[in-house]
């Protein structure tokens, strides 16, 4: 699966009570959402710390999800300045291994690539090399990205601040690389993640944006 057939599936799956606001609340919903499901990501990964009060296996079907819909948020508020994902995730690339992607077609930029070349591009000397510390240190990684994505919303919002495309464009790119990182830590697959998360939001609202009601015994 290419991001750019990721954008196309999910394009559609924003509820209409986001979709039928402004653009700047549009913005605030998703960035507030993204920080949301950042938020969990990194408390699975830090309450499976051994001494932790809350220590709990890590639920790998739950982190799984936790990521898939970091992805939506990241597609979502990239097409709020007509950024596309397949675009976000090359510049990623190139960022990191410039000589490799500088020709490369976005379009063709499949996920199960991305995440293989993005963790074989760059390394992190410090990064630790035991599963626990090096997945919080992911986690710390990818908490900063968003607050940074949030910074440059935040100061165009709140205080009318210009807001450079490319500058979101390079952070959402960055929480992407740390994504892929904590996925390759625990051996999961980003494009199978990517696919799930398809399959959960088109199940919870149609094309119009109007949310699904599950029969009786179905569950959300």
């Amino acid at each position: 699966m290419t991001f750019h057939e990721f954008e196309d599936e999910v394009r559609d799956t924003l509820a209409k009570y986001v979709r039928d606001k402004s653009q700047r609340d549009r913005e605030i919903e998703l960035i507030l959402g993204l920080y949301e499901e950042g938020a969990e990501v990194t408390s699975i990964i830090r309450r499976s710390i051994r001494g932790n009060f809350h220590e709990t296996k890590i639920d790998f079907a739950h982190l799984s999800e936790e990521i898939g819909d970091v992805i939506w948020y990241i597609a979502h508020i990239g097409m709020q300045l007509d950024l596309d994902l397949d675009q976000i995730a090359l510049a990623n690339l190139q960022k990191v291994n410039r000589k490799k992607f500088l020709n490369y077609d976005a379009d063709k930029l499949t996920i199960k690539d991305y995440q293989q070349n993005a963790i074989t591009a760059y390394r992190h000397k410090t990064l630790p090399s035991t599963q626990e510390e090096k997945a919080r240190y992911l986690a710390m990684g990818m908490i900063k990205e968003i607050g940074e994505v949030s910074e440059l919303f935040g100061e165009n919002i709140l205080e009318y601040a210009p807001l450079y495309s490319d500058k979101v464009k390079g952070k959402l790119g960055d929480t992407l690389w740390y994504l892929a990182e904590i996925s390759e830590t625990y051996d999961l697959n980003l494009e199978t993640i990517a696919s799930k998360t398809i399959q959960k939001t088109k199940a919870r609202y149609n094309k119009e944006g109007i949310a699904q009601i599950p029969s009786e015994g179905d569950g959300r």
